[in-house]
């Protein structure tokens, strides 16, 4: 082999293992900050890790927070003027949204997940957003936090009241303590209902009919 094809054979051995290094660990998005902070999301073979280096180089991470099963498109950093960044990741049902802040410790603001409810052809499409009781975010970092643990069910607020219409066939009213009273009402599918609170799984829904208004307590799964 002469010297000229040893170092074209040298040059492409080059080229390719950048090429492989560049597949398997990538930044996916980037945003700076006024004062030289960053905040990045790196994908390495499956996985992903969200990072940020505050403005005297110190590094945090979490490579928890993003699942494997989220299509990069479907990740975004929003950065605002004020320092405070939220990393939103758009799943094909729902939206999860993490909000930190840049200072010297990335803490957490807030955790939320938006759920697209159904609804109908009379109104626009139903969000529902729950987000982490304020209790569980105190004091917590990048580096820190659980997320399966801040979103799990008996850990969400409601957010905001919002509209939408019975998914289920029946779906059947509880009381103040979450039980049935004897004669077992219930709404029927495409009732529509407007959602006031949300505890453990459960809702407290207000439907209001020619007889009157009703303020009761109905499962989760009944508006999916």
């Amino acid at each position: 082999m002469s010297i000229y094809s040893k170092c074209f054979v040298s040059i492409l051995l080059v080229i390719l293992s950048f090429s492989v290094f560049a597949e398997k660990f990538h930044v996916l998005t980037a945003g700076k900050n006024i004062d030289g902070s960053e905040w990045f999301i790196e994908k390495n073979g499956e996985n992903y890790d969200l990072k940020y280096i505050n403005a005297k180089g110190e590094e945090y991470s979490n490579d928890t927070i993003i699942t494997s099963d989220i299509e990069g498109s479907g990740l975004f950093l929003d950065s605002k003027p004020d320092g405070t960044v939220s990393l939103v990741m758009d799943y094909p049902r729902d939206v999860y949204m993490f909000k930190f802040t840049s200072g010297e410790i990335p803490l957490l603001i807030s955790a939320c997940k938006q759920i697209r409810l159904p609804s109908s052809e009379y109104q626009v499409e139903a969000l529902l957003t729950l987000c982490s009781k304020d209790d569980e975010t105190a004091g917590l970092s990048l580096s820190n936090l659980d997320a399966s643990k801040l979103l799990k069910s008996d850990n969400l607020v409601l957010k905001d009241k919002v509209k939408t219409i019975i998914g289920s066939d029946r779906a059947f009213l509880y009381n103040e303590n979450k039980k049935q009273p004897r004669n077992k009402p219930y709404l029927i599918k495409g009732d529509v209902v407007e959602v006031l609170e949300y505890k453990n799984s459960m809702l407290n829904i207000k439907y209001t009919s020619k007889s009157g208004v009703v303020i009761a307590w109905i499962k989760f799964i009944d508006i999916l």
